[in-house]
C-alpha cells in the first residue's frame, strides 16, 4: 500500500480556502485507482499549533497505481486545481505502508476454497451460478427468483474482539442488542466488523461470505426464521455465486444455536 499525504499550511483567507478545499477533495476522489480518502483537522501538537491545520490522505495499491493516478486526466486537473489555491501552503509526501503482519491475507478465497470445503467434510451443498451480482439480498432473491426470506445472510459480529457469527435472513437487519442480550454483554460490546476484519477472520469479502467453511472458527447463531424454508441460498464465496443447502443441513454443520437475532418486525 502506498499513501499520498497532502499536509495543508494555515491560510491566510480561510473562507475562500474552504470552498476550494471542498471541490479539490471531489477532485481528488475522480482519480483511479484510489482506495480511499480520509481528510482530517489538525488540533494541534505537543508544543501547540502546528504549521499545518488540514491534512489528506489518499490510500493507492502500490505506486503504479499511484502514479497512474497522477498522469491521468482526472489527475492532472486535480493536480492544477490544487496548486492553484493551495500552490506553497500545501506538502506531498508519498509514504509507503509496510505490513509485518504473518497473517494478514492479501486475496479473498473464492467459490473454489468453499467447494473444497464442501467436498472435504462431504457436505450436501452445491453452489450455484445464477449469472448475475448477488451481493445483497434482494439482487440474490431478484437472481434466483424466489422469496427474499430465502436467502441467508452471515454477519460478523466482535464482541471485546472475539468474532461470532449470525445467521438471518431476508431483507431484516440482524439486531445487535438481541445478540448482547444472548450473550448477557452490554450492547456497546457488540461491534459490526469492519469489511477489512471481515476479511481477515473469515477470508472471504463483503458480500460473498458463505455461512460455513470459513477461515476462522466461531460460535454462530441462527434466527428461527432461517429455518422456515427446507432449501435456502447464502453467500457462495463469489459476488455471482450462491450455496444451496438445507437450512437443517446448515444448523447441523455449523451447530448454530437458534435464538432470536433479526430485528423486530414493525407493526403494521
Amino acid at each position: 500500500m502506498v499513501k499520498l499525504m497532502l499536509l495543508f499550511k494555515h491560510p491566510s483567507n480561510p473562507g475562500n480556502f474552504e470552498l476550494r478545499y471542498t471541490r479539490g477533495l471531489t477532485l481528488l476522489e475522480k482519480m483511479p485507482g484510489v482506495r480511499s480518502i480520509q481528510a482530517s483537522q489538525v488540533m494541534g501538537g505537543p508544543a501547540g499549533q502546528t504549521p499545518y491545520f488540514r491534512i489528506v490522505e489518499i490510500l493507492f495499491d502500490d505506486y503504479e497505481a499511484l502514479d497512474a493516478a497522477l498522469i491521468s486526466p482526472e489527475g492532472v486537473v486535480a493536480g492544477k486545481d490544487l496548486m492553484d489555491y493551495a500552490g506553497r501552503g500545501v506538502e506531498l509526501l508519498f509514504v509507503e505502508l509496510k505490513d509485518n503482519s504473518s497473517t494478514r491475507q492479501r486475496s479473498p478465497f473464492l467459490p473454489e476454497n468453499l467447494q473444497a470445503y464442501l467436498d472435504e467434510h462431504q457436505i450436501p451443498a452445491e453452489i450455484v451460478f445464477p449469472g448475475a451480482p448477488t451481493p445483497t439480498v434482494p439482487a440474490a432473491a431478484e437472481a434466483l427468483k424466489v422469496a427474499p426470506d430465502q436467502i441467508v445472510k452471515s454477519v460478523i459480529f466482535l464482541v471485546d474482539d472475539k468474532p461470532f457469527l449470525v445467521y438471518g435472513c431476508g431483507t431484516r437487519r440482524v439486531d445487535p442488542r438481541k445478540l448482547a442480550s444472548r450473550l448477557n454483554v452490554s450492547r456497546k460490546r457488540v461491534t459490526l466488523a469492519t469489511a477489512e476484519q471481515v476479511l481477515e477472520i473469515t477470508g472471504y469479502a463483503v458480500g460473498t461470505v458463505p455461512p460455513i467453511g470459513l477461515k476462522t472458527p466461531m460460535p454462530a447463531f441462527m434466527d428461527p426464521a432461517v429455518q422456515a424454508y427446507d432449501t435456502v441460498y447464502a453467500g457462495g464465496g463469489g459476488m455471482n455465486a450462491l450455496l444451496k443447502i438445507a437450512s437443517a443441513e446448515l444448523q447441523r454443520v455449523s451447530r448454530a444455536e437458534v435464538a432470536p437475532m433479526l430485528e423486530d418486525e414493525a407493526e403494521p
